[in-house]
């Protein structure tokens, strides 16, 4: 799309800059929905996916149009949101919506492939283009070759047509099954949820406790080099209320009150904490559900690595 011909004034029509750079766009996320503080020039960079030199030439223009605020000098500046501006809460309200049709997209496509003769669905990279074709990859049981891909483009169709998407299939027996790739989301099977290959089933009182603690730790490190992780969580424990996960709610209710309420060093304390508040919460930590895979990987990593020093 070409640059307007014409430049407004941004006192009048100020929308115009905030809205119109995706490097611009991609900043205010991660500021405004993404994170719960401050964040440094080289996080914010590798959240939003932009260069360093870019987002901080994007910060400073975010600064001259009030909604971003330098926060220290040299190497320990950071930038943060600008207090009063009028805009926050509607842009906060945007990105939560486009959440949410994401996540939408995704249990819509989860629900199409819930049959038994599905092993795997993943979906190796997003689309980036408007109109690009959304490329999905099932390993099926080899008995339903013959009609699984059929059978799961007629469940998508409906899908297709709310969110005017063209979905690709490509159909694997375990055979021929090529190796989920890093960093692939994973709609279907045990890719989905790695932690089973640690099952807690089976350990004892105090074994269970100590692994919980090992996932805790790892999830502390997470944070760290992620802020977003607490904002994901948060967003997570708001749509498990929405739904009403019964006596499951008091927990729930609890750690969404925490994650809005502690900066990412008091939850980080808290996971690792030896109170018996902090154990408690441990049985239901909001984490989990909302790593990507490589987070996921990270975190299983660390706690083998954990179990061996031992």
């Amino acid at each position: 799309m070409r640059v307007p011909r014409i430049k407004r004034s941004n006192l009048r029509y100020p929308l115009d800059d905030l809205l119109g750079s995706p490097a611009l766009v991609r900043l205010i996320r991660v500021l405004v929905y993404e994170v719960a503080g401050p964040v440094s020039v080289t996080d914010v960079a590798r959240m939003a996916g932009l260069s360093q030199a870019g987002a901080r030439k994007a910060l400073v223009t975010l600064n001259k149009l009030g909604i971003a605020k330098r926060i220290g000098t040299g190497r320990a500046q950071k930038y943060g949101l600008r207090e009063g501006c009028p805009y926050l809460s509607l842009l906060c309200l945007l990105f939560e919506k486009e959440d949410q049709q994401y996540e939408d997209l995704i249990q819509k496509l989860q629900h199409a492939l819930a049959i038994p003769e599905v092993l795997d669905a993943w979906i190796t990279e997003l689309p980036v283009e408007p109109g690009q074709a959304l490329q999905l990859e099932v390993t099926a049981e080899t008995k339903a070759i013959g009609w699984i891909g059929t059978e799961l483009r007629t469940r998508m169709i409906e899908t297709e047509k709310e969110y005017d998407l063209i979905i690709e299939l490509a159909i694997f027996t375990r055979a021929d099954k090529p190796d989920i790739p890093i960093g692939a989301i994973v709609l279907w099977g045990m890719g989905n949820t790695p932690i089973k290959k640690h099952p807690a089933v089976g350990f004892s009182h105090n074994e269970s406790e100590e692994r919980s603690l090992r996932m805790a730790k790892s999830i502390a490190n997470l944070i760290k080099l992620d802020p977003s992780l607490i904002r994901r969580a948060l967003q997570y424990t708001n749509r498990l209320l929405h739904e009403d996960q019964g006596i499951a709610n008091r927990d729930i209710g609890e750690w969404r009150q925490l994650l809005e309420t502690y900066s990412s060093d008091r939850i980080r304390d808290l996971l690792v904490s030896s109170s018996s508040r902090a154990v408690r919460l441990r049985r239901s930590l909001p984490f989990l559900a909302i790593l990507s895979h490589d987070e996921r990987d990270r975190m299983l990593k660390e706690m083998e690595q954990t179990i061996d020093e031992v």
